[in-house]
């Protein structure tokens, strides 16, 4: 019980984040727009961004990929779930804006 109550309220927390955030990246002509904090929000000009990696990662038969924007003072960190669609795809579209061609 003493366990069960603030993991029900920690689930609870994240489904209402979805809820209120549910675009996590975002991106346009200027740079990318990504969640910042629960349900804040941080623009970044393609400019700030050093660098765009996917980490793919196989662990017990299972591979997984997180989506990597490195901006020199923050490391923004993206699943394939937040973004809806495969990291690697997603890394070879915002790597195109970064080089001046969103």
């Amino acid at each position: 019980m003493i366990l069960a109550v603030p993991a029900t309220l920690l689930v609870g927390a994240m489904g209402l984040r979805d809820v209120l955030v549910p675009v996590r990246l975002a991106a346009d002509e200027s740079g990318i727009t990504v969640v910042h904090g629960f349900a804040g929000r941080r623009h970044v000009p393609w400019s700030a961004i050093r660098e765009i990696k996917v980490d793919v990662r196989t662990r017990l038969g299972l591979r997984s990929e997180m989506l990597e924007i490195d901006t020199g003072d923050n490391l923004h960190l993206f699943s394939q779930y937040e973004l809806g669609a495969s990291c690697t795809e997603v890394a070879a579209e915002l790597r195109k804006g970064v080089n001046g061609r969103p």
